[in-house]
């Protein structure tokens, strides 16, 4: 698993937009402005997961205009970056006094690195154990076989 925090999310974002949209962003400001997410405030706190896909948690400022950035669109750059992976992404915003709802976000990247194999290629796995003689691994794979058998 990786993690990832607010400045490795704002360089992957960077990163990802100059990409897509061709044009090189000149900053990424977030944005705390949530009417509508009020609901999520606890103890002076405002947590966004993955569930709130829709909220826009930055602008994107180019030359000549600002750009909303929804949460969905962070989680896709990411998965851009980060191909073939399991993303959790929270943005929290503080909104206790004096802190004026500064921003900070983190993002873990979990990879299934574990390879899901049918009973057949098992029972093969199971046989070319037995020809090398590996008692461990065809021990090892029996007791997988059996379990997706039963």
């Amino acid at each position: 698993m990786i993690r990832l925090g607010t400045q490795d999310i704002v360089n992957i974002t960077m990163k990802q937009i100059a990409g897509i949209f061709k044009m090189e962003p000149v900053e990424l400001r977030f944005v705390n402005d949530f009417q509508g997410e009020q609901y999520l405030l606890t103890n002076d706190k405002l947590h966004l997961s993955n569930q709130q896909y829709w909220a826009k948690v930055m602008d994107c400022v180019f030359e000549n205009h600002v750009r909303p950035v929804l949460m969905c669109e962070v989680l896709y750059f990411l998965r851009n970056e980060f191909m073939e992976s399991d993303i959790k992404l929270r943005f929290s915003y503080d909104f206790a006094e004096g802190s004026e709802g500064a921003a900070s976000a983190t993002a873990e990247v979990s990879f299934n690195d574990t390879p899901e194999l049918q009973p057949a290629e098992i029972a093969e796995l199971i046989d070319f154990a037995l020809s090398l003689q590996d008692k461990v691994w065809f021990e090892e794979l029996t007791a997988k076989y059996k379990q997706l058998t039963a």
